[in-house]
């Protein structure tokens, strides 16, 4: 049996990004943006609370209605019908959290790291199960699930990585949208927001179903990724420069009788 190493160094890389980025990412909203941490840990229940609502739905339409699950049904169904559960929970969740922070989450660094809590800790638990997975294969007592191990291409852990930053980007550019939708009252911003995360989650979805290659349903997320970074972008321009403005404002000397 032979034994390519770069396997476990993909994996190494895999996992430093999918748990190192989003631990980086809060470090920097709390002490260079002066975020507080809860703004961060209520991303983190916003998932949470997501995922309480959004796993058991998904199971239950399964149980109680097996012939909507493909192969019974085409596989773009299922997809668009997985993005719209997606966006209607976590943008939802996402909603509610802005509501209770309210003027915790006034400027809009402070409502990106509600998406790095959001999104960064899907990414950590994402990390954890990969690491748990290489130690048990390199662990493992079984011929069988060692020689599948190292049967694995050996850049494809490479491929989860690249997708956990293309995520967490996604991430912080739905809670822009939600985070706009809040402070400017406009909720087409909420809609906006679900839009964009049932969108890539049904292109994802169906690529998977469809049986694509890991690197090739990367490549077609990808577009998702430059439009989020794109938006993101034009957000931080926009909104910082508002801010600096409004924080310049001199207001007039009260007039003396």
């Amino acid at each position: 049996m032979e034994k390519n190493y770069l396997l476990i160094v993909s994996f190494i890389i895999a996992i430093l990004v999918e748990v190192g980025l989003p631990v980086t990412l809060a470090v920097v909203a709390i002490k260079r943006f002066k975020v507080s941490g809860w703004v961060i840990f209520t991303g983190v229940l916003t998932f949470i609370a997501s995922q309480v609502v959004h796993i058991p739905l998904l199971n239950g339409v399964a149980l109680l209605f097996p012939g909507f699950v493909p192969p019974q049904s085409p596989n773009w169904v299922y997809a668009l019908y997985l993005g719209i559960m997606a966006g209607l929970c976590e943008e939802t969740a996402r909603l509610v959290g802005f509501k209770i922070l309210k003027a915790k989450a006034r400027t809009f660094a402070s409502g990106l790291a509600l998406g790095v809590g959001h999104g960064g800790v899907e990414s950590v638990i994402v990390g954890g199960l990969v690491l748990f997975s290489l130690l048990s294969s390199l662990l493992s007592t079984s011929v069988l699930q060692t020689s599948q191990f190292w049967a694995y291409p050996w850049h494809l852990p490479l491929a989860g990585g690249i997708e956990r930053v293309m995520a967490v980007t996604s991430h912080l550019v739905m809670t822009a949208f939600v985070w706009k939708a809040v402070t400017s009252r406009n909720y087409w911003w909420y809609a906006l927001a679900v839009a964009f995360h049932t969108a890539l989650d049904a292109v994802a979805g169906f690529c998977s179903l469809s049986g694509m290659a890991a690197w090739s349903i990367e490549g077609i997320v990808g577009i998702f990724f430059v439009a989020a970074l794109i938006i993101l972008w034009r957000f931080w321009v926009t909104e910082r420069a508002r801010e600096k403005a409004a924080a310049e404002v001199v207001l007039p000397l009260p007039v003396e009788e």
